[in-house]
């Protein structure tokens, strides 16, 4: 019976969950390796926002590439939300259905159609986010987890060949 009851509470939980980007930010640690031509917040309209992010890379090709995701929660600054956590990005790309990486692909699935992060390794190419829309976040993440109000980021370091590259910071707004 309390499975009935929770199940019903997180679908009118995350029916009703807003999201909204407030800040985004982005830094090349080695600009001779990367840099960002575009990182920024386009409003759609008062409720609507969308990222655009392009990413210069300057070593191509890119064949070992590892990613550190840290979900943080305002709460007298950003402090840990859930567990800082570190994928291979080229092994995730190989195989994405994998289980173990279940909470990276529920990310990767939000922005797979803004782009051109859609095949394995290597990557000899720029990498673009284009009109990355906070429509896919309400319908994607908050799915799974019923996610309190508040001020939210996910912060990203990039490592490639185990050194890293750059970070990339996306602040939001979960609102009911």
């Amino acid at each position: 019976m309390w499975m009935i009851w929770f199940t019903l509470a997180c679908t009118a939980t995350c029916a009703l969950t807003h999201v909204s980007f407030t800040n985004l930010k982005c830094e090349s640690f080695d600009k001779k390796f990367c840099q960002f031509d575009a990182c920024y917040i386009k409003a759609v309209n008062r409720t609507h926002k969308y990222i655009d992010l392009y990413a210069k890379l300057m070593v191509l090709p890119i064949q070992n590439v590892e990613i550190k995701l840290e979900p943080m929660r305002y709460d007298n600054g950003y402090n840990p939300f859930l567990l800082a956590m570190t994928f291979d990005l080229c092994k995730y790309m190989r195989n994405p259905s994998a289980r173990s990486m279940i909470f990276l692909r529920e990310i990767h699935k939000t922005f797979l159609n803004a782009t051109n992060m859609n095949h394995t390794c290597p990557y000899d190419h720029d990498i673009i986010i284009d009109k990355f829309f906070t429509g896919n976040l309400e319908k994607g993440i908050s799915r799974y987890l019923p996610i309190p109000n508040g001020d939210y980021a996910i912060f990203t370091k990039w490592y490639v060949r185990n050194i890293p590259r750059s970070t990339v910071k996306i602040y939001f707004k979960i609102t009911k």
